[in-house]
């Protein structure tokens, strides 16, 4: 993974600005979020994010590219995270090891945020946050349920 730190901010906001993850936030949010609290990173096709039991605790919102989450122990992929999804949110909110590995499908850029960063954040982008990977985990568990009942 590569720190990218020479994409000028105005390049920075029309990335976000085209992603469903940060619909709800202003320019100036987004710009002291870009600003301030996070990280952008580039993981080249077939490079780690993450592996299972690491203890990297960020919460990476995938911007370009794609990410496939799988398991070790599992001989198939649990799912694809594209733009605007996020990853990591479990080992984020619960402070513990990641349960899974993830690793870039193609070429990707992800923005990485830390619970202290989160913590530092002013209130309202830090509930907007919150409110976003609320919602993405929501529609998480829909489409498990629909998966198993599928199969049933």
């Amino acid at each position: 993974m590569k720190l990218i730190e020479h994409i000028p901010l105005i390049k920075q906001m029309e990335i976000l600005n085209r992603l469903s993850f940060f619909r709800e936030f202003s320019l100036n949010e987004r710009q002291v979020l870009l600003e301030s609290f996070s990280h952008l990173y580039l993981i080249n096709k077939d490079r780690f994010v993450f592996k299972q039991f690491d203890n990297d605790k960020q919460l990476y919102i995938v911007l370009s590219g794609a990410i496939v989450v799988f398991k070790h122990s599992h001989l198939m992929d649990l799912g694809t995270i594209e733009p605007g999804e996020f990853i990591g949110e479990g080992a984020f909110i619960n402070n513990r090891e990641h349960s899974t590995s993830a690793r870039a499908k193609s070429d990707t850029i992800v923005l990485a945020i830390t619970s202290e960063a989160l913590i530092r954040l002013p209130n309202v982008i830090r509930e907007k946050i919150k409110d976003r990977i609320i919602e993405g985990m929501s529609e998480r568990i829909a489409k498990l349920s629909h998966y198993l009942e599928s199969r049933g």
